[in-house]
């Protein structure tokens, strides 16, 4: 897996979040997700998402 990229769980978690959120009408919740996952994805030194750990 190259650094950066996202596990398929991990996506799948946050496809489900972001759709738990748009139904909440969180949408401003859902946009600043969609943009730390973003600026983690590209490398972002300020990104404020670590990779979950697997239980």
């Amino acid at each position: 897996m190259r650094p950066n990229q996202l596990p398929i769980e991990t996506l799948r978690w946050l496809e489900r979040r972001l759709l738990s959120l748009e139904r909440q009408e969180r949408f401003e919740c859902a946009y600043a997700l969609r943009m730390e996952v973003a600026d983690w994805l590209l490398g972002d030194v300020d990104a404020n998402l670590a990779v979950p750990i697997s239980l």
